[in-house]
């Protein structure tokens, strides 16, 4: 716990109960409406993570990111980082039927890039930072599809104030947030960077620049989970978990709000789980569900991943018999990895509170962006455990419910 947190781990998160609430938690239905195609000269769909993605029109893009290749990372295969784009054209029959083509994206990224952070507007999607392997990006361009040339094309845009990767970023209006990150890969130091372009001030170059913000009183973070939601008529940042290695805590829980109109933090306490415990989440997808709450899908079981990490060290003291002995265990640890906790938890920004919605129907998705597609949210894929990806394409329709007055 922070100092200066607010306690609240005295109430679980609740089921999401209609009748006791004034704010019904949403509804959620989940479907898979593509699968990313395999690469050229592989036989299987890998899918990726670490990948930007975004909407325009009737168009998602996504883009970059990584995976194995079609190689085991258990038995010592190593990350492979792409520059491929993907184009999704999303079209309608004339019975209003919604039917779903990739189209050739004619381009590629000028480099292998993954784990930037990305937003859509209405002009394409905004990449920002991102890394190939140790090498970090303080690049920021946008990505569009052109309909009539049938090719994804790139605007340059303003460079961070420097490199970052692992960050997050939302769009509030005109204006881009980009928060946390790291300016190294690998075990590269933890940041509370927290920076803001105006989109609105394109061509006056004085003006369309990275403004670097007061960051939140907690500690840096990389793979942080944000999203906007509303609270008193102000659409507000939240901000919460991620991870900060090297420190204590590692695994983050505590949750922040970013006022644009105060332009000032507040610390909200905690992530609560269904049990009434603080609750580490890191690279989630999340999302808004208007006007109230936020969505987070998935996050990570702490426990498994220290696990995994403590015993890929390497301690001076062991000898070839034990070190092979402890190669194997992992290898088992990772061939039979149970996969992210698949819960989906919302916090209502108007009354405080937690709620536990449900479980993601499938193998639940991290290091992946959301994607806000004209109402409906997109997971691109994503890693689905250490070394795992998956190539599916999940949708997610919210059904509001009528709110309940007691």
């Amino acid at each position: 716990m922070l100092a200066g947190s607010v306690p609240v781990y005295a109430q679980a998160a609740k089921p999401a109960v209609e009748t006791d609430m004034i704010h019904p938690a949403p509804k959620i239905e989940w479907e898979v409406i593509a699968e990313l195609p395999a690469r050229s000269g592989f036989a299987q769909p890998e899918g990726l993570a670490g990948v930007f993605a975004g909407a325009q029109g009737d168009y998602l893009l996504i883009a970059g990111g990584t995976n194995y290749a079609g190689q085991s990372f258990s038995a010592g295969a190593r990350r492979a980082w792409w520059a491929d784009i993907y184009v999704l054209h999303r079209q309608y029959t004339p019975d209003q039927k919604t039917v779903y083509e990739w189209l050739p994206s004619g381009a590629e990224l000028p480099r292998n890039l993954a784990y930037g952070a990305s937003v859509s507007t209405p002009e394409g999607v905004l990449c920002m930072g991102g890394a190939e392997q140790n090498q970090v990006s303080d690049a920021c361009f946008l990505m569009k599809w052109n309909a009539e040339a049938k090719k994804v094309e790139f605007e340059d845009c303003p460079k961070l104030p420097k490199p970052l990767a692992c960050s997050t970023a939302v769009r509030i209006g005109t204006t881009v947030y980009l928060l946390g990150g790291a300016n190294q890969m690998p075990a590269g130091r933890a940041t509370n960077a927290f920076l803001a372009l105006d989109l609105s001030k394109k061509g006056d170059p004085a003006a369309f620049t990275w403004k670097m913000l007061p960051s939140w009183d907690g500690p840096g973070r990389i793979f942080p989970i944000a999203a906007a939601s509303l609270e008193k008529g102000v659409e507000s940042i939240y901000l919460c978990g991620g991870r900060d290695p090297g420190n204590t805590p590692d695994f983050l829980t505590d949750l922040h709000k970013f006022n644009p109109v105060k332009n000032d933090w507040s610390i909200l306490g905690d992530i609560v789980d269904p049990q009434g415990h603080p609750s580490s989440v890191m690279a989630a997808p999340a999302f808004h569900v208007p006007p109230h709450h936020l969505v987070v899908v998935s996050g990570t079981d702490q426990e498994l991943v220290k696990m995994l990490e403590n015993n890929q060290r390497k301690l001076e003291a062991v000898d070839a018999t034990e070190e092979e002995a402890r190669a194997r265990y992992n290898k088992l640890l990772l061939d039979n990895y149970p996969g992210y906790t698949r819960s989906v938890m919302a916090y209502d920004a108007e009354i405080g509170e937690w709620s536990n919605l449900s479980n993601f129907p499938g193998k639940a998705c991290l290091t992946t962006p959301c994607v806000n597609w004209d109402g409906a949210i997109i997971i691109p894929g994503g890693e689905t455990g250490p070394g795992q990806r998956s190539p599916q394409i999940w949708q997610a329709t919210v059904r509001k419910k009528a709110a309940v007055v007691e």
